[in-house]
């Protein structure tokens, strides 16, 4: 059972709540889906609930996940899948779309350790490797990095007894390498002295030349990984047949219909490093017989391994090259094709995303940076995009980021328009991300769905909604409370989630109905990544032109060397897809996959595209439309022209203070804003705290110099209400000051609804607006008991309308964050509890004059 926080006053249904923007309701309403977390299973009548309120605060489509905290073995067990199919029938009755998780917990292919179950041949296999300047050399304290470092439960969960153990130790090659700076083949001569669960010892029965050192390559299998090796075909199948066909079984003619896709997670080796792990390569290498098989058929497998660690002459690149790709193209096709063959099967799309090592960042490598992402299908977007039908991202925290621009131009390169990103936040708080943000207030919600429209999202899958509260334990995955929150309808501002979905829908329809006249395109250098490794310049280079193109409010088109190939130039100006390019970006790349891709660069540089290699510099590149001129915290995009002719362009001030910036465009300009239009050679743009703009332009011979459009009215203080409060959150109503919140008037660890009330008195009627400029974070105001609206982002004003003379009462029903409750007598929470309620007298402003 959900656990309930607080009180609430009679709020009308979330998804009839007023909007803060004129934008008309898209078709097909909202763009958020979500994760459904479930600890246990619910009985019915608490799905009912959930599921209606889910609908009404405006989600789409539900993704039900069992969680680590689920114990494993009810996970696909009848009863789980009874309940399953029961949600999924109660989700066709209220109107709402499924899709199917495809896992427990992430990564996919593990079927909550099914996958491997009496096949220990499916375990993951790896590659190590040492080097030694004398005849022994030896593998040990390998250890597991990125999932590991979320905690026990993840440990746990990962790896039987919570460490990786080894067996079935083989050595793969062996190379000398010889003072002189060349490669001689040792395999034959090396043999295994040692080996156990925790590494391997080798000795080389050859002497060592002055100045030599050796190399030696072993695999093994991790005997306790419930990981299944990507690399064999059959792993794929068996995860099918363990993990995906029960479903298919258990939700007969649900599935298609209710349910109509599938959606993968982060299928990826375990990433492994150890204590002797040199070289280029960052991680273990996945391992099978198939891969020995085609690194033989190029020629001796040992001195190609060694070219994956170090620089051995001109065959280097060639060889990282090929090794990358046939890891990669192994596991899209043994893992994805798998997948894609079920949903064929059963009339399902396929969504779903890799690992992304950018999350969170615009550097290719800079969010998962204890990876190398050549191995983990983190590093071929456009192919792995190939098995889907629809693309999808991962995004992390509350910043703007790579994840959806990249994705945008992914599924663009498949002939699809926009992509699904999945939003996820981890502890910025404390070193154990899981903990997540308890604290997030709707106002950031809203920032990043609104920055995340801006760089190409279409719809967000929300991570998550929560089945149960969990309870107070401390543990990080093992406890639902700590499993990456929000649980965003276990907070005490849910009633504000169906507005901000319309929001951000409206906002994505309006940016979807406009196409880019020009753009500039960035080659994806996917053979440099392969060859030179994550830590080389493009993957800095790229991120920095993407971030710089964004901030400009022109997200590029990002192509790899197949859409390089589909550049047309008929003598009027290169085009892709119709769209113009204004130039074309290589980030340090230093080589291609195609021999081609050179020539066709040189052949549009040529005619006349500019053709860029250094650092981001806009300066130089061609105008074309609209231009704003830059404030910091001021984001914006210029979607391109609409089917009318119209520009369409959103502006966002993404800051607590007034912004002002200019609007031009040629010699003038019609700009239209909702129900406002003004005509001028120049629009000074006025934006509140946190305020968004949609407007459409026009070319248009305007005689007046400049306009202003977005001002607000001046408005004057008309009085403080600093007195005279009484508040009500868990007990009776009592006396309480409007300069502090509640946290600092007892109640340090309660998250819930208060209601605030007081009387304030005019003497002549007034046109008010109220300014709550300490809100924390949510309220619900009611003027002599009538609702005259919520608000729940900066600069937290509403208005009142006409009120006349006399004694009126004003109540303010304020919603905190769930942090207070659910982080106290933790450490995960910081040295104090969060600002709560009000905590500063709001204030009464008016136009009329005095």
């Amino acid at each position: 059972m959900a656990a309930r926080t607080g009180g609430r006053i009679s709020p009308p249904r979330s998804d009839t709540m007023p909007s803060q923007t004129t934008l008309p309701m898209p078709d097909g309403g909202t763009r958020l889906d979500a994760y459904w977390f479930w600890s246990g299973l619910p009985d019915e009548a608490e799905m009912r609930r959930q599921l209606a309120e889910f609908r009404a605060a405006g989600f789409g489509r539900i993704y039900i996940q069992a969680r680590l905290s689920m114990p494993r073995e009810l996970y696909l067990s009848p009863a789980f899948l009874d309940a399953y199919a029961r949600a999924v029938g109660i989700m066709a009755e209220a109107g709402l779309r499924a899709g199917l998780y495809d896992d427990y917990a992430w990564t996919s292919g593990q079927a909550g350790g099914r996958s491997v179950e009496g096949a220990d041949h499916l375990r993951e296999r790896h590659l190590f490797w040492a080097r030694a300047g004398g005849r022994r050399a030896a593998v040990s304290g390998i250890r597991a990095t990125l999932g590991a470092s979320l905690g026990p439960a993840a440990r746990h969960w990962i790896h039987e007894g919570g460490v990786p153990r080894w067996g079935g130790w083989e050595i793969a090659g062996a190379v000398m390498h010889l003072a002189d700076g060349g490669l001689r083949d040792v395999t034959d001569e090396v043999r295994i002295i040692r080996a156990g669960e925790e590494g391997v010892e080798a000795e080389l029965g050859a002497d060592l030349p002055a100045g030599a050192a050796w190399t030696l390559f072993a695999a093994a299998r991790a005997v306790n990984s419930r990981i299944v090796n990507y690399l064999l075909p059959e792993a794929g199948e068996r995860f099918v047949e363990v993990g995906l066909a029960p479903f298919a079984r258990a939700l007969g003619p649900l599935m298609p219909g209710t349910l109509d896709r599938v959606f993968f997670d982060q299928p990826a080796p375990g990433l492994y490093d150890w204590a002797e792990r040199a070289g280029n390569l960052g991680n273990s290498l996945p391992w099978s017989g198939g891969l020995r098989r085609a690194l033989e058929a190029r020629g001796r497998v040992a001195p190609q391994l060694a070219q994956l660690l170090d620089d051995c002459g001109p065959g280097t690149g060639a060889t990282r090259s090929f090794v990358y790709r046939e890891v990669t193209a192994r596991m899209q096709d043994g893992f994805l094709g798998a997948l894609r063959r079920f949903c064929d099967r059963h009339g399902l799309a396929l969504s779903g995303h890799e690992i992304l090592p950018h999350i969170g960042s615009f550097e290719l490598n800079g969010g998962f940076r204890s990876i190398d992402p050549r191995v983990s299908l983190g590093a071929d977007f456009f192919g792995t995009d190939r098995f889907r039908d629809v693309t999808a991202v991962d995004a992390n925290n509350l910043v703007p980021q790579l994840a959806p621009v990249l994705g945008q131009s992914v599924a663009q390169a498949a002939g699809r328009q926009g992509c699904e990103v999945e939003l996820y936040v981890t502890s910025t708080r404390n070193e154990a991300r899981a903990t997540g943000q308890w604290e997030m207030t709707p106002a950031a919600l809203r920032a990043q769905l609104l920055r995340l429209h801006l760089l190409g999202a279409s719809r967000v899958i929300l991570h998550a909604l929560f089945a149960e509260a969990g309870d107070a334990r401390p543990e990080p995955l093992g406890n639902l409370r700590f499993d990456f929150p929000p649980g965003y309808n276990l907070q005490p501002w849910w009633p504000a989630m169906g507005a901000i979905a319309a929001e951000a829908a409206q906002l994505a329809a309006f940016l979807e109905g406009a196409a880019p006249e020009r753009q500039v395109a960035v080659l994806y250098p996917y053979e440099t990544a392969l060859r030179e490794g994550p830590r080389h310049a493009h993957a800095a280079r790229f991120g920095a032109w993407c971030e710089a193109l964004c901030a400009a409010g022109q997200p590029p088109r990002i192509l790899d060397e197949a859409g390089l190939a589909r550049i047309e130039d008929a003598g009027q100006g290169a085009r892709i897809d119709g769209t113009e390019l204004a130039a074309l970006v290589l980030p340090a790349v230093t080589a291609f996959a195609d021999p081609a891709s050179a020539a066709r660069i040189a052949a549009l540089e040529a005619a006349g595209l500019p053709v860029l290699r250094g650092a981001p510099e806009l300066a130089g590149l061609p105008e074309g439309g609209p231009v704003l001129d830059p404030v910091p915290g001021l984001r914006h995009r210029l979607a391109g022209r609409d089917a009318a002719g119209w520009w369409r362009l959103a502006v966002f001030n993404d800051s607590e203070a007034q912004a002002a910036t200019v609007l031009r465009l040629g010699s003038g300009l019609l700009c239209r804003a909702g129900g406002a239009s003004v005509e001028a050679q120049a629009v000074d743009l006025h934006l509140a705290p946190q305020e968004l703009l949609c407007l459409e332009l026009r070319e248009a011979a305007a005689a007046t110099p400049r306009a202003r459009l977005g001002a607000a009215p001046p408005l004057r203080l008309a009085a403080e209400l600093a007195e005279g409060w009484r508040l009500r959150t868990s007990g009776a109503a009592r006396p309480v000051r409007v300069d502090r919140g509640w946290e600092a008037q007892g109640d340090p660890d309660w998250s819930g609804t208060g209601l605030y009330e007081t009387e304030f008195a005019l003497e002549r009627a007034l046109t008010l607006v109220l300014e709550l400029p300490g809100l924390a974070c949510w309220a619900e105001v009611r003027l002599d008991g009538a609702v005259a609206g919520r608000v729940w982002h900066p600069p937290f004003r509403l208005p009142l309308g006409r009120v006349g003379a006399g004694r009126h009462r004003l109540q303010i029903a304020v919603a905190n964050t769930a942090a207070n409750r659910f982080l106290a007598g933790t450490s995960f929470g910081g040295a104090c509890p969060d600002p709560s309620g009000l905590t500063r007298p709001p204030r009464l402003l008016t136009e009329d004059l005095p």
